[in-house]
């Protein structure tokens, strides 16, 4: 299970923003440096997390994100598709045989259109895990308690003094 700590920006009814640096759960990541979320290891992000510990704005918490959720995502983004456009190609060829057509062109056609039709596959789950919160990350604990009168200003230089500790 990866864990990262970070500082409540915005608290909503049954989630919350959270502010936190890119380090344990990215270190050993291939796309770190390229990640459109953060843009590189000790980059801010921020990330909307299901707000179990009931913490308010300004709070330290620890969030965690279970890595086998991890992984399943990876393999729907990365591996699925290729293994659909592979099996559309393969297809597509012996579409051709029964046709008299062309292989090669049977297997471009049906395998980026098989590969299309993945990429909507993972759109759509993409959209109902939104809804659920099946793949969201969870706060599990708070740290530290804000102070209760805290500005947006406050918050900001705590999750800069929390990424200079890290």
């Amino acid at each position: 299970m990866a864990t990262e700590e970070g500082i409540i920006i915005k608290v909503n009814e049954t989630t919350a923003m959270v502010k936190t640096n890119q380090m344990t759960a990215c270190e050993s990541c291939a796309e770190k440096d390229t990640c459109h979320s953060t843009g590189g290891i000790g980059k801010i992000m921020e990330v909307e997390a299901e707000n179990t510990a009931n913490a308010q704005l300004g709070d330290t918490v620890i969030v965690t994100f279970e890595t086998s959720k991890l992984f399943m995502l990876s393999f729907l983004l990365y591996v699925f598709p290729i293994i659909v456009m592979i099996f559309g190609a393969l297809l597509g060829e012996r579409v051709a045989e029964n046709f008299n057509g062309n292989p090669s062109a049977y297997s471009a056609v049906m395998g980026f259109g098989f590969f299309f039709i993945a990429m909507a596959i993972v759109k759509l789950k993409d959209k109902k895990a939104r809804k659920t919160g099946q793949y969201r990350p969870e706060i599990i604990k708070v740290k530290r308690k804000a102070r209760t009168n805290n500005t947006d200003a406050e918050i900001d230089s705590q999750a800069t003094l929390c990424k200079e500790q890290s």
